[in-house]
């Protein structure tokens, strides 16, 4: 592995990406191409983290080649029984892919976006070697007064540069808030129909449907009100074929996250022990994901990618002011 670049922080470098005008601001790292910082107008859109830190409950990840866990960190390739490395110890999991530990490199950069390459593999675990671009590119064109303005749009671009068919899945883990509006008194909506049941390591059982239960988030629920670590399936798409998502403060300002047609599924994560300058206190994350947990056992929503093929996808952060 590569060493950082800059040694006096725990992520390395940070790259500092402004729109035009200067309203957006987006700062990320050279280790694991994570989202450390997202504002508008000064107003914080992500529960970020301190560059003279390592991000704690997986802060602004990128999660690739899988999202979520893989039961006991072992899966079947092809016959072959692989282990990978236990990044869940209390549970006895593996955890959110490689690239939160993988130095990237810079490919471009201006001033609003970003491009930053991370190599995965071979190893013994994954026997497969990736290249992994993450573009960050923030700021639009001016929009009408109440219409969702995109904010930031991340687009993976992973290419197959070994000799097999490589098993891939992807994710994010940005936590969210809306500058100083209490975590806890924020709505989130989500449109799913079914979940994930798991046992109490936090792995997949079967599924579920939501409606009329706990679980149900399509007409919105407070975070307060909410103790969820939980993979939604079956969403519903926006006209545009896009998967969205709202968080949502009580003064109508919301954020609207939204995946492509590849990010057909979700986790929704809440905790009231987020460590913050203040004290522990409450977080939300919404995932974006391609597959659900332990989809490299499961096969499911797993894409193939073939040698020196590419799979690009792209999700985004809009704000409704």
């Amino acid at each position: 592995m590569n060493a950082l670049s800059d040694q006096t922080h725990p992520t390395g470098q940070q790259f500092e990406l402004r729109s035009e005008g200067g309203r957006i601001v987006a700062v990320v790292t050279e280790l694991g191409a994570m989202l450390r910082v997202l504002e508008i107008d000064g107003v914080s859109l992500i529960e970020g983290f301190d560059a003279s830190v390592y991000p704690t409950f997986c802060a602004g990840w990128m999660l690739v080649p899988w999202p979520n866990r893989v039961r006991d960190g072992r899966w079947n390739d092809g016959g072959v029984e692989r282990q990978l490395p236990i990044t869940e110890p209390d549970r006895g999991n593996a955890l959110h892919g490689f690239l939160f530990d993988t130095v990237h490199s810079v490919v471009r950069q201006s001033d609003s976006s970003i491009t930053l390459r991370g190599v995965i593999g071979p190893v013994e675990a994954y026997p497969f070697e990736l290249t992994v671009d993450t573009t960050f590119t923030v700021g639009s064109a001016s929009i009408a007064a109440g219409a969702a303005e995109s904010v930031l749009t991340i687009t993976h671009a992973i290419t197959n540069v070994g000799e097999r068919d490589a098993p891939v899945a992807i994710g994010a883990h940005p936590y969210f808030r809306i500058g100083d509006v209490p975590t806890e008194q924020l709505t989130v909506t989500v449109l799913a129909a079914l979940r994930v049941t798991v046992d109490d390591r936090l792995n997949p059982t079967g599924t579920a449907p939501v409606a009329g239960t706990p679980y149900d988030l399509s007409q919105g629920a407070v975070v307060g009100d909410l103790d969820l670590d939980t993979a939604y399936l079956d969403l519903t798409p926006d006209t545009d074929q896009r998967y969205r998502h709202t968080i949502a403060a009580p003064d109508g300002r919301r954020i609207e996250l939204w995946g492509d047609e590849n990010y057909s599924q979700a986790q929704v994560f809440t905790t009231s022990v987020f460590p913050t300058k203040a004290g522990p206190g409450w977080a939300v994350t919404v995932e974006p994901t391609t597959a659900p947990p332990d989809a490299l056992n499961s096969g499911e929503s797993l894409r193939l990618i073939a040698p020196g093929d590419s799979w690009v996808s792209s999700w985004g952060i809009d704000f409704v002011a």
